[in-house]
């Protein structure tokens, strides 16, 4: 199962991407365990993600976690303002996705 937690200021603006992006990856025959999370709050799953999806709002916080947990998570990366904004879970997903499955070849 594909683990993917999203983070954002509150973890309330990421939760509605959290529905979507679930059917979306199993309409696509893939199983995921999708969380969002305030970026205060994500210690408890940090360990437990393949793929961490930063919302717009907090990016800075993007090369933190590429430090923190690089070496742990293989895919971290900003969410596209825009496609975030506009809530396309399929854009969002299949890069990551893409990424996931490119970094698992190495």
């Amino acid at each position: 199962m594909l683990r993917i937690t999203l983070i954002c200021n509150l973890g309330m603006s990421t939760s509605m991407l959290v529905d979507k992006m679930a059917d979306y990856a199993r309409d696509k025959g893939i199983e995921v365990d999708i969380e969002a999370r305030a970026f205060q709050r994500v210690e408890d799953r940090i360990h437990d993600t393949d793929i961490l999806l930063v919302g717009p709002q907090v990016r800075h916080m993007t090369q933190k976690f590429r430090e923190q947990y690089g070496d742990e998570i293989p895919v971290i990366e900003t969410m596209n303002m825009s496609d975030y904004a506009m809530v396309r879970v399929d854009k969002i997903f299949d890069q990551a996705y893409a990424d996931y499955q490119e970094k698992k070849k190495k």
